[in-house]
């Protein structure tokens, strides 16, 4: 699963050989990449064409990095030229309308036997508009002179607009890694594994609909033209083109279409090559070996993707994938994605999050890409080095990483986010070391794969060997670096210690034993200098205009103790240390209009260091809020707290100071509590519900890539949606509801949104189809107790029965994500939680 090595193989851990750019991609290249993997130990020796892979498809970075002559077909030479000065060209009427400045390309080899290269292409620019249709091209080079031409009347026009049709980059890619390739085993090279960093795309444009292989079914997927294709799928061709990032439509395209092109053109240029001179070579993609990155996840610049047949790590949103929005709001603008922010908990948590999305997709064949702890920050703008929780995070994924497989860690070696150095990778090698010795076995299985919740400020990674259940605990320390002990106790009776300073913990249990865990977290204080800054009518504050601040107002904690604020106000003096970052958080309440407050130093209409805002739509909700601003005092030792507004009413209540970012509690008591449900099918009808009203209920949002395991699904009223036919009656996924699934194959999908704590269901006399909104077991007759009298009997999906009159429990316990036939002699209602 994992490795240690002594000090000095420090540089071996991760080894990539990266071939030339594909100018100097040749067989005697291919030799000095096998004497460069020479010394590498088995299992580590990696290929890393990154610049060869990026050549197939232009990527609008690199001027020249792909070939010209998979372009879209704009028109055909309509005349013969032979070494003259031109200024324009007649062609065949052009199929779409093309701007002054647009690049073109006359395309002088055969394209119908590739490779054709750049030398087969002459470049040239418009000089005017062209309209649909025109037959006459004005030309330049680009600065103002005459092209040179010698071409034939058929010769393609091509526009500069990248096509779907992956022709000649591929064969060319293909041809020139085969020489590599040859030279490199001619010269005694191996390899074990081939990755690429494929950061790129086709974009979806009308031309190619007007390009004459739309309708080629030759040049299509699967047997089909492409024009077929798209007519068949769910979207329109123009619904793709206008879909923007996380949209079902943009997704599908993703998983499906341009997304499914450009990889097989890259399977075909790189890794069937590799693959042909090392059959048992492995790719990080991992399509062709059954090793994948297929997911359907929130991304933290705000996307919903999967790509499951991308080759390349982060073509499919690795896990070191995005996260520069983190600390922003989600979407749907709800708030935080992660209520702790950038806290590296938090990141510890989402990456765990995100690698169980792909565990889910999979079936556990997972095979993560790390980096260096430098580039965690320096890149995603995260407070992860040097503490606990960038090891912590290791541990994680690494547990959640197929035991067939090697930890891919990449150290950029002065690259991006300023690079690493040997510590960082004896650093990242002593934790693979520690989990060797914890796990002790040569194989295993996680089995921990349910989403943490993201509320939740603990959770754990279990994996199962031959002889045990190893779980890796983690708790949220508000302070990385805090000395004080972790007592978090355990399900079955025990307790767990996390040391001071460390963030979590070894436990082991008995094979196929499951426990919880659960911690109260050591006292955070609060660095305001007496409790009479809490409550803002006393001496603390000082009003600035007449209307006076008004207490006993409800607050988020269930009692009477927040405050309405109409007028400025602001604190007086809080002492603070010189060059040192404090968090300032406080509870709010829209009341009317926007707010915000800033912290000052001791002049505080003038000296402002940070600001604080309330004007997004959880604001506008009406809902409280946390509000919490980091700031460094700089040289002050005095600050201020100025709320300057006096065109708005809100409620505020408990502000809290504390040293260091982000910190602080966040979360109200009694806020919906935002989670997750995994619904899991078995091939054939499924009875399922669950206990979560989805953030974005639309079906097929919901169900993801499960969609194409489900060949239909019916309400207990019939209405039905059937994807193959492509009918939905359904349309919004109600969680009061319950639902019949038929699965063509076994599946999985998360319900994502707001966790139901309480609910009325009302059931009528006769059959009724019931959702469990329990997030527990609970056992069936102690759920049923308060309508045994009316109950008649209850039916699972298997056809198991509870008959209470007949004393028959084949059932047992009512579980989280299924749901029940209930028969009823009188109309009844059943309030949840049940137990």
């Amino acid at each position: 699963m994992t490795w240690s090595e002594p000090a000095e193989s420090a540089d071996l851990l991760s080894h990539g050989v990266s071939p030339p750019i594909i100018g100097r991609l040749d067989y005697e290249q291919g030799q000095v990449g096998a004497a460069e993997m020479e010394g590498v130990p088995e299992g580590r020796r990696g290929l890393f064409p990154n610049q060869v892979a990026l050549y197939v498809v232009k990527d609008g970075w690199v001027d020249g990095r792909d070939n010209p002559n998979d372009r879209i077909i704009g028109s055909t030479l309509d005349e013969d030229i032979s070494g003259e000065s031109r200024t324009s060209i007649t062609v065949a009427p052009l199929n779409f309308a093309m701007s002054s400045g647009e690049k073109i390309w006359i395309q002088t080899g055969d394209p119908s036997n590739p490779p054709l290269t750049d030398s087969d292409v002459i470049p040239a620019y418009l000089t005017a508009d062209a309209t649909q249709g025109a037959t006459t091209l004005s030309i330049d080079d680009g600065s103002g002179n005459p092209v040179t031409i010698t071409a034939s009347s058929g010769d393609r026009v091509l526009s500069n607009t990248q096509s779907p049709w992956i022709i000649h980059a591929k064969e060319e890619v293909a041809n020139k890694f085969d020489n590599y390739m040859q030279g490199f085993v001619d010269a005694g090279g191996q390899a074990d594994v081939i990755f690429i960093d494929m950061e790129t795309s086709i974009p979806e444009t009308q031309r190619m609909a007007q390009d004459p292989r739309w309708d080629n079914a030759s040049m299509g997927l699967d047997g089909k033209s492409l024009k077929q294709f798209v007519e068949d799928s769910p979207y329109t061709l123009q619904e793709i083109i206008d879909a923007g990032p996380g949209d079902p439509a943009s997704n599908w395209a993703s998983a499906e279409f341009t997304g499914k092109l450009l990889s097989d053109a890259v399977e075909e240029a790189l890794f069937d090559v590799a693959q042909s001179y090392f059959p048992e070579i492995k790719g990080s993609d991992y399509s062709q070996t059954g090793v994948t990155e297929e997911n359907r996840v929130w991304d933290t610049d705000g996307n919903e993707r999967w790509k499951p047949h991308v080759f390349g790590t982060h073509g499919s949103h690795p896990l070191y994938a995005s996260i520069r929005q983190f600390s922003n709001t989600t979407p749907d603008g709800g708030g935080k994605v992660n209520n702790v922010g950038t806290h590296p908990y938090a990141v510890t948590h989402w990456q765990v999050r995100y690698v169980r999305g792909m565990h889910q997709s999979t079936g556990g064949k997972v095979m993560p890409w790390l980096t260096y702890e430098n580039l965690i920050d320096a890149f995603f703008n995260l407070e992860v080095r040097d503490t606990p929780y960038y090891e912590e995070h290791v541990r994680h994924m690494a547990l959640h990483t197929d035991s067939d497989v090697p930890v891919l860690y990449w150290n950029a070696r002065d690259g991006g986010g300023g690079g690493g150095d040997d510590q960082q990778d004896l650093n990242f090698n002593s934790v693979l070391a520690e989990l060797n010795g914890q796990i002790n076995a040569d194989s295993y299985q996680t089995v921990t794969t349910q989403k943490p919740g993201w509320s939740t400020d603990i959770f754990a990674t279990a994996i199962e060997t031959p002889n045990k259940r190893l779980w890796r605990v983690t708790a949220m320390r508000v302070d990385p670096q805090d000395d004080r002990d972790i007592v978090v106790d355990v399900s079955n009776g025990d307790t767990v210690t996390i040391p001071g300073g460390a963030v979590g913990a070894w436990y082991e249990t008995a094979k196929g034993v499951d426990v919880t865990f659960s911690y109260q977290h050591p006292p955070v204080d609060n660095l305001l200098p007496n409790d009479n800054f809490i409550d803002l009518t006393s001496g603390e504050w000082t009003m600035r205009d007449d209307e006076p601040v008004q207490s006993g107002i409800s607050d988020p904690d269930g009692g009477t103790d927040a405050y309405k604020v109409t007028d400025p106000i602001h604190s007086a003096q809080i002492p603070v240390q010189k060059n040192t970052v404090y968090t300032f958080s406080i509870w709010a309440q829209k009341v009317s209009g926007n707010y915000r407050y800033f912290i000052t130093g001791d002049d505080y209409s003038n000296d402002v260091i940070a600001r604080g805002y309330f004007n997004n739509p959880t604001w506008d909700s009406g809902d409280w809020q946390r509000k919490r601003t980091a700031f460094n005092s700089g040289n002050r030792t005095m600050i201020r707290i100025n709320f300057p507004r006096s065109t708005s009413e809100f409620n505020l209540y408990q502000p809290m100071l504390n040293k260091g970012e982000w910190q602080g509690p966040y979360t109200p008591p009694e806020a919906p509590s935002p989670g997750s449900q995994e619904i899991s099918l078995q091939k054939g009808g499924n009875l399922v519900s669950a206990a979560v009203d989805p953030t974005y209920p639309d079906l097929e949002a919901v169900l993801g890539g499960a969609t194409s395991s489900i060949a239909r699904i019916v309400t207990q009223d019939g209405q039905v949606f059937d994807p193959s036919e492509g009918t939905d009656e359904i349309g919004t996924w109600d969680p009061t509801e319950a639902y019949t699934i038929y699965a063509e194959s076994p599946a999985s999908f998360d319900v994502e949104g707001t966790v139901l704590d309480a609910k009325d269901v009302s059931l009528d006399a006769g059959w009724n189809w019931l959702p469990y909104l329990g997030s527990t077991s609970v056992p069936v007759d102690q759920a049923f107790d308060t309508i045994q009298n009316d109950l008649v009997m209850v039916k699972d999906e298997t056809g198991h029965v509870y008959r209470p009159a007949q004393g028959t429990d084949q059932i047992g316990s009512l579980q989280p994500g299924t749901a029940y036939k209930i028969l009823l002699e009188n109309p009844v209602t059943l309030s949840y939680p049940l137990e």
